[in-house]
């Protein structure tokens, strides 16, 4: 029975973005009357190993707002006189703080993917030179 190779599921390099504020989206939070759950669009669907990194790279930053990504969307849950002056700029930090961290992430997973590949590529090499080492006649 031949075992297939696991196929990572690390993306190459990524550059994730805040394209803008989605108005439409963005609402007052339930039962609040100050905090809001601010949707900025995202230049794609960032992956799975992306939102655990921003969500540690948050996190370090001490701000005591929570965000999270929802699909393309980055969302921040906050006062709206916040957003501009304090949040913002802090959520580019965290985004471009973990573009940098994924793609590190990444590059390090496709090494060692590659690393594997060649193990089982010599390990298949030997039982195939086996194989035609045998005689069973």
């Amino acid at each position: 029975m031949s075992e297939e190779p696991k196929v990572s599921s690390v993306e190459s390099a990524v550059e994730i973005r805040i394209l803008r504020l989605n108005t439409d989206k963005t609402r007052k939070d339930t039962g609040s009357d100050t905090v809001y759950h601010v949707y900025f669009e995202l230049s794609g669907q960032p992956p799975p190993d992306w939102r655990n990194i921003f969500g540690q790279e948050w996190e370090k930053l001490n701000v005591k707002d929570k965000a999270t990504i929802d699909g393309s969307f980055l969302v921040l849950h906050s006062s709206l006189p916040e957003v501009a002056d304090t949040q913002l700029p802090a959520l580019k930090k965290a985004v471009a703080t973990t573009n940098d961290a994924y793609n590190q992430y990444a590059q390090k997973e496709a090494t060692a993917l590659e690393h594997r590949e060649d193990i089982r590529r010599l390990e298949r090499d030997d039982v195939e030179a086996l194989g035609r080492s045998l005689r069973f006649e």
